[in-house]
């Protein structure tokens, strides 16, 4: 079993199950959690008890609070949240446009095109691996 938590916030069912089941096969995840909206998962992230995901895939285009207002509010929520999670932009946006907003945000840590693959999020545990290793 992994040591690590990820959260994938995406309005979309059918990627949420795809997900799910491509990150129970990388075994580096302890725990998964899936918030169907970035509503839902700033409600359960005012839970200062709660630890925020280790990392956290974020989809950009979602009806009432999008990826980026989703930042925006975890920054007044939780100031320096991001020396606790990663953030992972992963979207069907191929805008250019889109990446560079990305690149304004400390906070992002990759601008990903859908769909991740197994080896895409070994990389990116692996990568979590080496950065707390080092710490």
């Amino acid at each position: 079993m992994g040591k690590w938590s990820i959260g994938v916030i995406d309005d979309d069912d059918i990627y949420q199950m795809i997900m799910h089941k491509l990150i129970c096969r990388t075994g580096l995840f302890k725990e998964k959690k899936k918030y169907c909206s970035a509503v839902m998962a700033l409600e359960d992230f005012q839970d200062f008890n709660k630890a925020l995901p280790d990392i956290i895939l974020l989809d950009i285009n979602m009806p009432e609070v999008d990826g980026w207002q989703f930042i925006e509010r975890m920054r007044k929520l939780r100031p320096g949240f991001s020396t606790e999670t990663r953030i992972y932009v992963v979207t069907s946006s191929i805008a250019s446009s889109d990446v560079e907003k990305a690149r304004t945000y400390e906070e992002i840590f990759e601008f990903l095109s859908k769909p991740l693959s197994v080896a895409k999020l070994k990389e990116i545990g692996e990568a979590l691996d080496k950065s707390k290793s080092s710490a």
